[in-house]
């Protein structure tokens, strides 16, 4: 009686230990979290020259790359939920039977095993702690793909403020020469020009249209490239006109340490290191295997024999798993080597957009002292002409000179208009979530940081 009381209270204790989920203390935050980088002015952009923030933030939201991103995140907490509750699953084995002896007696008999693997507590920990990089990884990955929306953003959108740039400056160019032109004609007719004047006028005319058909036909394709990429976003029907490209306000160095310590890339590549070296201490503890652990009851002979016995297992596998450890540790070695490496990058093109801001601004007032010459040199020689003291070549080359001026200072506002809000893009000052959310103050602050639970780490909601 005694024996049978102590059989049913090990039992008893075993099935609790399966039933049971494994517990164990909280693991900490990412060791990856960014930390805060001082706040910097974003720069002024030109009136009317970019689109509305809340309008960007809206566009950049919708792109299939964002929303892509937005899915991975999920399977990212999917897995990171699989990883906390684990394979470990209870096996139930039952095994009815029938026993025929030879003087023709039948018993029935069965047998009901119940076993499962039982994880010890420190891989717990670290396939929680696998669980929650990956998704602070998934995270960032996210954020880099809203980064690169906004970058695409700029990028087309500037193209189009070129294309449209260049248009206007053709189309102003051929009004200007078809001027030149009606005036020549005037002269001809009044017997104060030769009719090689008007040729050559009427020359420069036709050419004249025909780059403000091409400059107009190029405005279109990139008014129809950003409205094919960015449906949601409403244009306007003229094209923006940058007329002064604002400067890069503050410090150099600052928006150099405000690019890369706000760097997606980075997080991403620190997120996933301390992921590949967690999963490879996750493959030495796994040396170790886990133990087996069950129940089984036997009965025999209709039932006047009863057997019960604990099930304890323990695999054998030592030179598998120990290859196992060994690729996790090259693997946690080479993320490693990719952190350095996306530092590095990031460092070098942090560098390089600071330096072509500050150094295109400069290249604009130079553009606009040439045009502002350009222009004066052209009215000169008008006059010179209308005095009978200039030839009509040299008003055509003088307008010709203008044109290029003009094309080369708009271009050269709107590659300044890139080149500085490339930086506040990549320092996330213009159309980013967490500039957007910043209003929101501690509700934003707890959603972006990494937590300790990787179910939460909160994915703000997109727009719809």
């Amino acid at each position: 009686m005694i024996h049978a009381r102590l059989t049913a209270a090990a039992l008893c204790g075993i099935a609790l230990l399966l039933a049971l989920p494994a517990r164990a203390q909280a693991v900490p935050a990412s060791a990856s979290a960014q930390a805060p980088a001082a706040a910097l002015p974003a720069p002024r952009a030109a009136d009317a020259a970019l689109p509305d923030q809340a309008l960007a933030m809206r566009a950049i939201q919708a792109l299939p790359e964002v929303r892509r991103k937005a899915a991975e995140f999920d399977a990212a907490r999917a897995r990171a939920d699989m990883r906390t509750i684990g394979n470990q699953e209870a096996q139930v084995t039952w095994i009815p039977q029938d026993r025929r002896v030879q003087d023709g007696t039948h018993y029935r008999e069965w047998e009901l095993d119940i076993n499962k693997s039982v994880r010890w507590p420190n891989k717990y920990l670290l396939d929680k702690r696998i669980g929650q990089l990956g998704v602070e990884a998934a995270r960032l990955g996210f954020e880099d793909s809203h980064h690169a929306g906004a970058r695409l953003l700029l990028m087309q959108w500037s193209a189009w403020l070129r294309a449209g740039s260049d248009a206007a400056v053709s189309a102003h160019i051929a009004t200007l020469i078809e001027r030149e032109r009606a005036l020549v004609a005037k002269r001809v007719h009044a017997g104060d020009a030769a009719q090689k004047d008007l040729l050559a006028a009427d020359a420069a005319l036709a050419e004249a249209r025909a780059s403000a058909i091409e400059a107009e036909l190029a405005a279109q394709a990139a008014r129809r490239t950003l409205a094919a990429t960015f449906p949601t976003l409403p244009l306007p029907q003229r094209v923006p006109r940058v007329e002064t490209p604002p400067a890069l306000p503050g410090a150099a160095a600052q928006w150099r340490a405000r690019i890369v310590s706000v760097s997606h890339e980075i997080g991403m590549a620190r997120s996933t290191a301390e992921q590949r070296e967690t999963e490879a201490r996750r493959a030495r503890a796994d040396r170790v295997p886990d133990p087996v652990v069950g129940v089984r009851v036997l009965s025999d002979l209709g039932g006047r024999e009863k057997v019960y016995g604990v099930i304890l297992g323990l695999p054998l596998g030592f030179r598998y798993r120990g290859a196992q450890a060994a690729e996790a540790g090259a693997q946690a070695q080479a993320a490693a080597q990719d952190l350095s490496l996306v530092t590095r990058e990031v460092h070098l093109s942090a560098a390089q957009v600071v330096t072509q801001a500050e150094a295109l601004h400069a290249l604009w007032r130079q553009r606009a002292l040439a045009q502002a010459a350009a222009t004066a040199s052209l009215e000169k020689t008008r006059r010179a002409y209308a005095l009978g003291e200039a030839g009509i070549s040299e008003v055509l080359l003088a307008a010709q000179g203008a044109a290029k001026a003009d094309q080369a200072a708009g271009r050269a506002a709107v590659d300044t208009l890139y080149a500085v809000e490339r930086v506040a893009v990549d320092a996330h000052a213009r159309w980013h979530r967490h500039a957007e959310a910043a209003h929101d103050g501690a509700d934003h602050d707890a959603d972006a940081s990494p937590a300790g639970n990787a179910n939460a780490v909160k994915l703000p909601a997109l727009g719809e």
